[in-house]
């Protein structure tokens, strides 16, 4: 597996594929990258278009949804702990 850096990563062949076609499919892929865009946001990572910060409030009506789907993104990005230019994965629990 090759290691990619945050903001310069890509996606393989297979991967965008299965993202379009996730997305034809309701959206589903879009919206399901949402919580995960908002918890890089939160760590000043990214920025997020007015369309997702939109989906996200929607996502929150909808009994929190987007916000418990964000939790699970944030608390991996808190165990990510950075050594000079790299970054490596901790095993917390």
């Amino acid at each position: 597996m090759t290691q990619q850096v945050l903001g310069s990563g890509h996606t393989t062949s297979a991967e965008s594929f299965w993202y379009i076609l996730g997305c034809i499919a309701l959206g589903a892929s879009y919206f399901a990258k949402i919580p995960a865009k908002k918890a890089l946001s939160e760590y000043g990572l990214t920025e997020m278009t007015g369309a997702e910060r939109f989906w996200y409030v929607v996502m929150n009506i909808a009994f929190g949804s987007g916000y418990l789907a964000k939790v699970i993104t944030k608390k991996a990005l808190s165990e990510v702990t950075r050594t000079g230019s790299t970054m490596r994965a901790e095993a917390h629990v």
